[in-house]
């Protein structure tokens, strides 16, 4: 099922678009820091520090600019992911084959995890790049950024897989996607005179989930937030497939 989607993935133009729109994106962006830093060296200023200012200094770094418009491409490749098998009435092809709601979710999860690698590796280029650039460059805090970023990368597909199975429209499903992204990056101002919800509700959001992974460091609590929100809708994905393949009472 993952080696299928991840076909489907690539026959289809969004996903060979939003791949060529990443890689311009990530491109300018480099090119335009690396540009401005080159200047300043031709000037005589004494450059501290670049490793911080080249991805995670400010909304400037490209790895802060990744996690603050990765948002954006998710829904895009999530919305297809389960309702397209509803309008080609592949559903039923799938239902009725030797496996469970647990093995299509998990093997459509898989196929878009796949290519959310293959957009860390355009991104692993130019930390390649700059490594040869820099010197002493500080390879660790880089790849634990893109660490993060693939744990972002999953929960924001987690979400968009869950709208998929939803609805049989794509657009709806994006639109459903982009309006759950929003909300739990509000829910952290929610009720926060209530001291046992205040505490819940900043737990939940999103905002800044991946800033500590950005800037070299690895956190346990947002690692379990990430497996904890990503385990939760993929499994609220089984149970919809499953009530749809199988009407039973409360």
């Amino acid at each position: 099922i993952a080696k299928l989607e991840l076909a489907n993935l690539f026959y289809s133009p969004i996903a060979w678009f939003i791949l060529i729109i990443f890689m311009l994106q990530m491109g300018i962006n480099f090119g335009e820091m690396m540009g401005s830093l080159g200047r300043f060296q031709e000037l005589g200023r004494n450059l501290m520090n670049l490793t911080a200012r080249v991805y995670y200094g400010g909304m400037g770094g490209l790895l802060r600019g990744v996690s603050s418009s990765l948002y954006l491409y998710i829904p895009l490749l999530t919305m297809g992911l389960i309702s397209q098998e509803f309008n080609r009435g592949s559903i039923k092809l799938l239902f009725s084959a030797p496996i469970t709601g647990r093995h299509i979710v998990l093997g459509k999860y898989l196929g878009i995890m796949l290519y959310g690698l293959l957009m860390m590796a355009f991104l692993l280029v130019y930390v390649l790049i700059a490594g040869c650039l820099v010197e002493s460059f500080d390879w660790s805090a880089v790849l634990t950024g893109l660490l993060g970023l693939y744990f972002l990368f999953g929960l924001y597909a987690a979400i968009g897989l869950f709208m998929s199975s939803l609805t049989s429209y794509q657009v709806v499903s994006a639109m459903g996607t982009l309006a759950i992204l929003a909300a739990l990056s509000l829910v952290r101002g929610m009720w926060q005179d209530i001291e046992f919800v205040r505490d819940i509700t900043y737990w939940l959001s999103i905002n800044g989930r991946a800033d500590e992974f950005v800037n070299g460091l690895i956190c346990s609590e947002d690692i379990l937030y990430f497996l904890i929100v990503i385990a939760l809708f993929l499994t609220l994905t089984i149970l919809r497939l499953q009530v749809i393949r199988q009407k039973t009472s409360w």
